[in-house]
């Protein structure tokens, strides 16, 4: 009940990010420092792989493959952290019987066989090992241009990923 906070580190009274990286920002440690995506996000590839930033272990997911078929799911952290991974057209999901989890890190999450262009992932759900929601987001990428769809939250055709109204 007192008035200390918690950092940005995770650190009761702590300076926060005082590690300075090679571009300049600031980290926690050397493993915020090398990772191009920001935090909390996975990306899906041209080659089917799916990527993460993730400061959190990550104890399941689900997400959809939009634009694409998905025939296979392998590999990555996913299989290294000996998850149960299944996939189904478009959905792909992963968990562990074991009670193991995904470390925070940064890398290849798990690779895709697609059938179709893909063009991004929808859906995604993410969770520790307690269960408790991960608030993941999706990461477009440097060069891409911006998903177009409808932005209203009230229409009926409302699109979550959506960043610019069509």
């Amino acid at each position: 009940g007192g008035l200390a906070e918690i950092d940005e580190c995770g650190i009761c009274e702590g300076l926060g990010a005082t590690l300075q990286c090679d571009d300049g920002s600031y980290a926690c440690d050397t493993f915020g420092c090398d990772c191009t995506m920001p935090n909390m996000t996975l990306h899906l590839d041209e080659n089917g792989s799916v990527l993460y930033h993730s400061s959190e272990d990550i104890g399941s997911f689900q997400f959809y493959v939009e634009g694409a078929s998905v025939t296979d799911a392998y590999g990555g952290a996913a299989e290294d952290a000996g998850f149960m991974i299944s996939s189904s057209s478009n959905i792909v999901l992963g968990f562990s019987f074991t009670g193991a989890v995904i470390p925070a890190g940064c890398g290849t999450f798990i690779n895709l066989d697609l059938e179709g262009t893909p063009y991004g992932l929808s859906g995604i759900t993410l969770a520790d090992l307690d269960g408790e929601y991960l608030d993941f987001s999706y990461y477009q990428g440097e060069n891409n241009e911006n998903i177009e769809g409808c932005i209203d939250e009230n229409a009926c055709n409302y699109n979550d990923d959506a960043e610019v109204d069509d």
